[in-house]
């Protein structure tokens, strides 16, 4: 990981590997064909743990080192709802029922960062996979409050990585910086 002088904007995330990033992107263009907008790139398919944002190039080795004190045991999520958030025009997979060893992941990671005295947004976290932006969400049926998943996604979570995101004409380009195994 390298320092130096400037800015990165970064973000901590579960990064699937290539059978499932198939099967999320498949997801992603069947959602697209219903409710329009930009499907997200197969590349760029995530789940967002703990977004951290612009942070100066010299504090990356203080982000691996709070990743590099997590102790969390792999876990499975069931991805077994999909919806789309008007506020933001996001659609998306989430979880029911987020399993605790993934709550306890983020936690870890935003305590360690607190601790390194390393800003990051701070919000309630809601495990979600988006598929498509700009979506048109009034042509998202919902069957009330719950919308299962037509087919559900599993993820078997194994690793976390840090990743530096950089804006294009093409939108979003995501590279690594760093990858910790769950224990």
């Amino acid at each position: 990981m390298t320092g130096g002088a400037g800015k990165s904007r970064v973000f901590f995330a579960l990064w699937p590997e290539p059978a499932l990033r198939t099967r999320l992107h498949a997801e992603s263009m069947r959602l697209h064909r219903l409710v329009g907008g930009r499907p997200t790139r197969p590349e760029t398919l995530h789940l967002t743990l703990v977004f951290v944002g612009e942070v100066a190039n010299s504090r990356l080795e203080d982000l691996a080192g709070a990743a590099a004190g997590v102790k969390c045991l792999p876990f499975e999520i069931l991805f077994d709802q999909e919806a789309c958030w008007r506020h933001n025009r996001i659609a998306h997979l989430g979880a029911s029922h987020p399993p605790v060893a993934l709550i306890d992941l983020v936690g870890q990671l935003s305590a360690n960062l607190k601790s390194a005295e390393i800003a990051f947004d701070v919000r309630p976290f809601s495990p979600h996979i988006t598929l498509v932006r700009k979506a048109d969400c009034t042509r998202f049926v919902t069957n009330g409050k719950e919308n299962p998943a037509r087919e559900p996604v599993r993820w078997s979570a194994r690793d976390f990585v840090l990743v530096k995101s950089s804006l294009h004409a093409e939108g979003a380009c995501y590279g690594r910086l760093g990858r910790w195994p769950l224990l």
